[in-house]
């Protein structure tokens, strides 16, 4: 019995120091993996900075304004809305049973045609 109690006291006291350890240590690393991902997210941020100053200095509004009027460049106004369609339309069936069941099984699929309403 004595033993017994000789060995099982320092596991039970090893065990929990050594997961308090290893939490310890993950939480270094841890710490360690987030500093240097500020780190590396201020150097690119600095870059990008340097990057747009540069641009700002070479690139002005007018130059800008130059190019879209040259090739014809227009934004898209606010009324304005584009509907794309990819998807070539199939010829429909001309039997009535067969018209039904591609209904039920096309029923999941978007629609093709695109309405749009401006709220007032």
């Amino acid at each position: 019995m004595k033993k017994l109690l000789s060995l099982t006291l320092p596991i039970f006291v090893f065990i929990p120091t050594f997961l308090y350890l290893h939490l310890k240590v993950q939480i270094y690393v841890e710490g360690y993996r987030l500093s240097n991902n500020y780190r590396c997210y201020n150097e690119l941020l600095d870059e990008r900075d340097f990057l747009m100053q540069g641009f700002a200095k070479e690139i002005s509004l007018a130059r800008v304004n130059q190019w879209a009027q040259s090739h014809n460049f227009s934004l898209v106004d606010k009324g304005r809305v584009f509907v794309l369609n990819t998807e070539t339309q199939k010829s429909s069936p001309d039997n009535k049973i067969a018209l039904l069941f591609n209904r039920f099984l096309n029923a999941s699929t978007s629609t093709s045609v695109a309405m749009a309403e401006e709220k007032r």
